[in-house]
């Protein structure tokens, strides 16, 4: 009677053990993904996504010290009363609505924004830079130089900083599209996992690709 019982619960328990593994069993188009596939896809996922962050932060970074540079210049103009009033007047007005239209990693997908936010940062650089090119030329000021030289070092790493993140991001949204039957299980937030907009640096993949082999 009690090998009976145990036999029993033995049986019971290797039913359980099997359902578990039968409810749990992974697939991607149509496939089972074995544990360590698994890990491997977690590993690459959270790489690309940790890649992306730190590319985007790149970018945001990069346009925030290019704005700070903008307003020191106007100050250090300002204080040495280097050009007319109504002029800085503008000039900061400027800024100001430059930081008013920033994007962000959703607004990028809006090019009209982009390219609006572009060519104002254009406009209020090349003025200044402009300003700074005939006050130094009379007064040669190395607070002027300094700041200038940093604007213009910020505004050549624009287009790599986002080919970067343009570039990560390209692969990110494949990743996802390959393995959206995943990305519940990959993602240990819970959270729905989405594709990131993108600047158009680079090409989207094709829609219709061929599935890896």
């Amino acid at each position: 009677m009690y090998c009976r019982h145990i036999l029993h619960a033995f049986i019971l328990i290797a039913v359980g053990f099997w359902l578990v593994g039968c409810s749990t069993a992974i697939t991607r188009q149509g496939e089972q993904v074995s544990i360590e596939q698994f890990d491997s896809l977690r590993s690459t996922y959270y790489h690309l996504n940790d890649s992306l962050n730190y590319a985007w932060s790149t970018v945001k970074q990069s346009d925030e010290q290019k704005l700070q540079y903008l307003d020191q210049l106007l100050d250090e103009m300002s204080d040495k009363t280097l050009v007319g009033s109504d002029t800085l007047a503008l000039l900061e007005q400027l800024v100001l609505e430059l930081r008013a239209i920033r994007f962000d990693s959703v607004t990028i997908a809006n090019s009209r924004q982009i390219h609006q936010y572009d060519s104002l940062t254009g406009l209020v650089s090349d003025s200044l830079l402009s300003l700074t090119d005939r006050i130094i030329n009379v007064n040669d000021n190395p607070r002027l130089r300094y700041l200038t030289d940093k604007i213009v070092s910020e505004n050549s790493g624009v287009v790599l900083y986002r080919l970067r993140y343009d570039n990560i991001s390209q692969t990110f949204n494949r990743f996802i599209e390959d393995n959206r039957e995943l990305m519940s299980s990959l993602d240990s937030t819970g959270r729905p996992v989405f594709k990131r907009p993108m600047f158009k640096l680079v090409s989207d993949p094709p829609a219709n690709r061929e599935p890896r082999k």
